[in-house]
């Protein structure tokens, strides 16, 4: 009987850690910080408001799969982290470093999402195949497509924050 109940108690406290993972993931939002002029919240609303994209990536299973949402490059424009769009000087030496909600963390320079200086488009998705991402997933996933191992396409994304590596 002790057994059963122990049983019942941990699928029951199991339950309610995914339920409230799921709730949480459902409820993010992303932070745009750091050296930006317009620090902004990203979320359902602002999310619907910006230019969608599309592209497709090869997920860790090896097939490829194709991803919604907006470009990391718009919402960077959005936030003004480089004055005027003119990435040059002095604004060369920032980067951004994507937080996830396990804390989670990789970094990019600035320039790999400026269209003057790749073909690659870098996203913020929120759908998969049409879909809402999954809450294991989301809401938010920067998905990077033309890297080859997908340690960069952070899931549940909740930070984006600009900095500058120049030393004064």
């Amino acid at each position: 009987m002790k057994a059963i109940n122990l049983l019942a108690y941990t699928f029951t406290l199991f339950t309610a850690m995914v339920l409230n993972t799921s709730v949480k993931a459902q409820n993010a939002e992303v932070n745009v910080t750091g050296a930006v002029a317009k620090p902004f919240k990203i979320n359902a609303a602002t999310f619907a408001s910006m230019k969608r994209v599309s592209v497709t990536s090869t997920g860790h299973d090896g097939k490829p799969h194709n991803y919604s949402g907006v470009s990391l490059y718009e919402i960077l424009t959005k936030a003004e982290a480089v004055p005027g769009n003119l990435l040059k000087g002095k604004t060369m030496a920032k980067y951004v470093l994507v937080t996830a909600a396990d804390n989670y963390q990789v970094v990019f320079a600035i320039p790999e999402f400026d269209p003057a200086f790749t073909d690659q488009t870098i996203i913020l998705a929120d759908e998969e195949e049409g879909e809402k991402l999954a809450a294991n997933l989301g809401p938010y996933r920067l998905v990077v497509p033309k890297d080859k191992k997908q340690a960069r396409s952070v899931m549940r994304v909740t930070g984006i924050e600009v900095q500058d590596a120049r030393k004064e």
